[in-house]
């Protein structure tokens, strides 16, 4: 019998950085403009509100087995710096997608932290050793550079110097994607070269706006979205 090639179905090669697990938002906007893997660290600016639904859907996401869009991540670590962490919010997002409660509650391990020196402590310290022990597959730190903005007392050189271990710190971390929010930018603080989405509102007839400024591999994009297409119950 002969060969028959223009039959077959060929299959599609894919380089080893596209066969890393991707972290989507399961929002169609954003996800178009994003490319999230592991060793991947995102930063999210803007109100707390929103910050804290996106990190909390990446979250929640990264749980869901890959045929359902996730990376079937065993567990998350959150380091909560401003108090914004929510069990009630994963739970609903955990509703949409079919998650009991207790299971998925049970997978996202908090640390609150109150004090910069408690926060500076937790990640250059205590982080690495939860990390050997829990094998996360994201780490989310809410409120990072808040803290540093917010202290009336610390100085200058003494922000710089504590932000600068805290960096080097986390880029000693592999095969984790890592969350990073505030309510503030980056602007002021020297950071590494992130990917990281700015959030502004505008009110505009009895509806909020979302105005979306992401930066993803050197590329600016913009995206507009209503408040509600986040999707938050």
């Amino acid at each position: 019998m002969k060969f028959q090639a223009q039959y077959l179905e060929l299959p599609t090669f894919k380089t080893a950085l596209e066969y890393r697990d991707t972290f989507a938002f399961g929002i169609d906007k954003l996800d178009s403009k994003l490319q999230l893997h592991l060793d991947d660290m995102i930063g999210i600016f803007g109100d707390t509100r929103y910050t804290n639904a996106l990190s909390t859907r990446l979250v929640v996401r990264s749980l869901l087995p890959r045929n359902h869009g996730g990376v079937d991540a065993e567990n998350v670590i959150v380091i909560d710096a401003d108090n914004s962490s929510s069990p009630y919010l994963y739970v609903d997002i955990g509703r949409q997608y079919g998650m009991h409660h207790r299971n998925l509650l049970h997978k996202v391990l908090v640390s609150r932290q109150f004090t910069i020196y408690q926060l500076t402590n937790t990640i250059l310290y205590d982080l690495p050793k939860r990390i050997q022990l829990h094998k996360p597959k994201l780490i989310v730190i809410s409120g990072l550079l808040d803290q540093f903005y917010q202290d009336p007392y610390i100085r200058t050189a003494e922000v710089e110097s504590l932000v600068s271990q805290i960096v080097t710190a986390l880029h000693k971390i592999n095969d984790v994607f890592i969350i990073l929010t505030s309510r503030f930018t980056d602007n002021q603080i020297e950071f590494p070269a992130l990917s990281r989405i700015e959030i502004r509102t505008k009110r505009e007839f009895d509806e909020t706006k979302l105005n979306l400024s992401i930066y993803n591999n050197g590329r600016l994009k913009k995206v507009s979205m209503a408040e509600a297409e986040l999707r938050i119950d």
